[in-house]
């Protein structure tokens, strides 16, 4: 029977696949990464963002050097370099033409599209519903899934829950809610098959973890603008339903929530990748998500949102680089278990602590209504590779499929040593 339903997952896909649209080209388009020296410039470059819509912010590091990355079109490439040299802004170009790396993803997806395992793999929205159908066609003792709400355009929000007969408590874990961010649901993808296995091979932690708890997992919180990320527009971020009076499509979901929503570091134009929505959990995938934890009222321990990129272990709170939750200390110590796991892993090192503090202000996020107003002791924000300093930073979003091998395990040791330092 799982071999069928693999079967009419991959034959969904392929029929999908064969709706062709026109690819946006990213050619030309310079990565550049600015030295940020003051806080004024820290301040200027989220402002630009909010202003311009051709200014693509991709990631602020407010450690030790500051740093931002911007993808700029060939049409504004001047114009930024310009400013950026009369403010003193120290630049260098890391990637002279994006649309090489994402040729580059592409062509390794094509290597591996006929193999039906989807593990470490950027795979599809209908693969990886068919994942979940499989999987808990096969392991009908200790999973479920349920559709917790749809899109607007119509497609099914699902998650998997994993637990035993003695779970009687709850955690949250959701993926791909910024749509180019795709080693997120892989990711997710990851740590159920994970789960299962340890637990199937005893092992004594994954073991306990189910015993305690249901743990909801739902590997594409965004799947309009996942898929138009893979069909049509490569760096597209947010989800896919129409602004009224405006031709610009979506809304950021991780600004949608109700809690200081629209507070700072979000947008009132439509035409923005951070634009907030019309009103405070005005997006289906939002209210979706706000129904099922009010559904479990009180019984969730932990809220946890993967994303990507740069190895942040991001906590409470984004409206306020100076504020933090009365039990900060203890957020923070628990998130810095998770990446203590992996850097004894892997040597990969994670920051912990606040996301306004460590990258920039930020409101109407899922996390931080998460513990703002549902009272969830432990609400993070992980932000995976590429991380500062390596390699592959260079990529950022457009990491390469085979680097999932590095990506996945690491998310999944990490989450897992956070679970088990909350058990007792």
């Amino acid at each position: 029977m799982m071999k069928i339903l693999l079967s009419l997952g991959l034959l969904i896909t392929i029929l999908a696949s064969g709706h062709t649209s026109e690819q946006t080209s990213y050619d030309g388009y310079q990565l550049i990464r600015l030295y940020l020296q003051t806080e004024d410039h820290v301040k200027l470059v989220n402002d630009l963002e909010l202003a311009d819509t051709e200014f693509d912010l991709w990631n602020v590091a407010r450690g030790d050097q500051k740093t931002a990355d911007v993808l700029l079109s060939p049409e504004v490439f001047d114009k930024y370099t310009k400013i950026f040299d009369n403010l003193r802004i120290n630049y260098e170009i890391v990637n002279r033409n994006i649309q090489n790396n994402i040729n580059e993803q592409a062509r390794l997806m094509l290597e591996s599209k006929n193999s039906r395992n989807i593990l470490l793999k950027y795979a599809r929205y209908n693969e990886i519903l068919n994942f979940i159908d499989a999987t808990v066609f096969d392991n009908s003792d200790i999973a479920s899934s349920y559709i917790y709400g749809k899109t607007y355009e119509n497609r099914n929000l699902k998650a998997i829950v994993l637990k035993t007969p003695t779970s009687s408590r709850a955690i949250w874990i959701d993926c791909g809610i910024h749509a180019r961010e795709w080693v997120s649901p892989a990711s997710c993808v990851y740590l159920i098959d994970r789960l299962i296995s340890e637990y199937r091979s005893s092992d004594p932690t994954t073991v306990a973890l189910l015993n305690k708890w249901e743990i909801h997992i739902t590997p594409i919180l965004n799947p309009d603008g996942y898929e138009f990320s893979h069909s049509t527009q490569r760096l597209w971020r947010k989800n896919r339903s129409p602004n009224q009076g405006s031709s610009c499509i979506g809304t950021d979901l991780n600004r949608n929530f109700p809690y200081r929503w629209l507070t700072g570091g979000s947008s009132t134009n439509p035409c923005s990748d951070t634009y907030a929505g019309k009103s405070a959990g005005s997006e289906l995938e939002t209210q979706a998500v706000i129904n099922t934890i009010k559904q479990k009222n009180g019984q969730w321990d932990a809220f946890i949102s993967v994303h990507s990129y740069g190895n942040w272990w991001l906590t409470q709170w984004g409206h306020s680089s100076i504020e933090v939750p009365s039990d900060y200390n203890d957020i923070v110590a628990k998130g810095q278990i998770g990446a203590d796991a992996i850097k004894a892993f892997n040597g990969s090192t994670f920051i912990v602590g606040s996301s306004a503090k460590l990258l920039y202000v930020n409101t109407g996020s899922s996390a931080d209504w998460a513990k703002g107003a549902e009272n969830i002791q432990y609400g993070y924000v992980i932000e995976l590779r590429p991380g500062p300093g390596t390699p592959d930073y260079n990529f950022g979003f457009t990491l390469p499929e085979d680097r999932m091998k590095y990506v996945a395990p690491e998310c999944f040791l990490g989450i897992k040593a956070f679970l088990n330092s909350i058990l007792n």
